[in-house]
């Protein structure tokens, strides 16, 4: 188990669901842990919440209520300790479900704002601030890293219908940390490093998945088989809690893509492209192959086949 004592880790999208589990693994760990997000509310008793967890009285855990998209400069640089690490963890789609000539323009501009910019500007508006403080300092405070952690989503591995308007700023966000990933060597100092992480997590149980259920597509949920009765799917999916081990874990393990489930890895390993493969890439490599030659193939040929019945159905 890794010990977070005095560091400081702010996560953007903290009060609830993935983001309050990565919030409460970090907290029970010794993390000095900002959650930022719209609802003040939610975000003051999730905070409660935290300080039970708390192992020292002199952690920190602050609340800030915020619009990612506007002041997170402003609000970073207003925070008492600069942080090591940043989760982008805010997102979701539960009102921009379906297919894409059944969504509104507007719906697909929301998705785009709520799934990508809400991790973009955070992560610009931190970024710059490291920078400027690594430009005063002294280089007397030892060998410092920073982290920037992506939650993307597998959807942006696969093409399912009925994700579309989620599936395109989750692809975008991979690219951002991907290319971001690059870029940190060029901020990266003798005294700094910069690392940057992606995590692909699958569908898990969260009261957001209840909510998307309500309006997903048929078609949508036999795809990623959440087509079944809710008791029986809170059987066999992931918890939140179960990702948000994996994705602290894979972190501190120094993986740039997370994933936190086999089907996940077969999606991942045909995806890789110009990115670094897990651990020494062997398993990769592997499953690349396997994917690419078998599994793809065959879900292309079912995937479509449900489509044209579902086509059929619907006329």
């Amino acid at each position: 188990m890794q010990n977070f004592t005095g560091k400081v880790v702010f996560i953007a999208g903290g009060s609830t669901g993935l983001g309050k589990s990565i919030a409460e693994i970090l907290v029970a760990r010794g993390a000095h842990v900002t959650i930022f997000g719209r609802r003040l509310q939610v975000l003051q008793q999730t905070r409660q919440e935290l300080l039970q967890l708390a192992i020292s009285p002199k952690q920190e855990i602050n609340a800030v209520a915020l619009d990612l998209m506007n002041a997170a400069q402003k609000v970073f640089r207003e925070q008492p300790r600069t942080p090591d690490a940043l989760y982008c963890v805010a997102g979701g789609c539960v009102s921009q479900l379906g297919f894409f000539t059944d969504l509104s323009s507007q719906q697909l501009e929301q998705c785009m704002q709520n799934n990508y910019l809400t991790s973009a500007f955070p992560a610009h508006s931190l970024l710059k601030l490291w920078i400027d403080e690594d430009k005063k300092s002294s280089g007397d405070e030892g060998q410092k890293t920073r982290q920037l952690i992506f939650i993307s989503s597998a959807a942006a591995l696969c093409n399912v219908p009925g994700y579309i308007a989620y599936a395109a700023p989750k692809c975008a966000q991979r690219a951002l940390a991907d290319t971001l990933r690059q870029e940190a060597a060029i901020y990266s100092t003798a005294t700094c490093q910069y690392k940057v992480h992606c995590a692909f997590p699958n569908t898990f149980m969260t009261d957001a998945f209840l909510d998307e259920q309500k309006t997903k597509p048929d078609l949508t949920k036999r795809i990623e088989s959440s087509d079944g009765p809710i008791e029986k799917l809170k059987t066999k999916m992931l918890s939140a809690e179960y990702v948000a081990e994996y994705i602290v874990r894979g972190v501190a393990k120094g993986d740039f893509a997370l994933v936190s489930d086999f089907d996940t890895e077969v999606l991942w390993s045909n995806m890789v492209g110009s990115s670094p493969k897990r651990g020494f890439g062997f398993v990769d490599s592997i499953l690349g192959l396997l994917s690419g030659f078998l599994v793809w193939p065959i879900l292309r040929y079912i995937w479509t086949r449900m489509c044209t019945q579902a086509q059929k159905k619907s006329v």
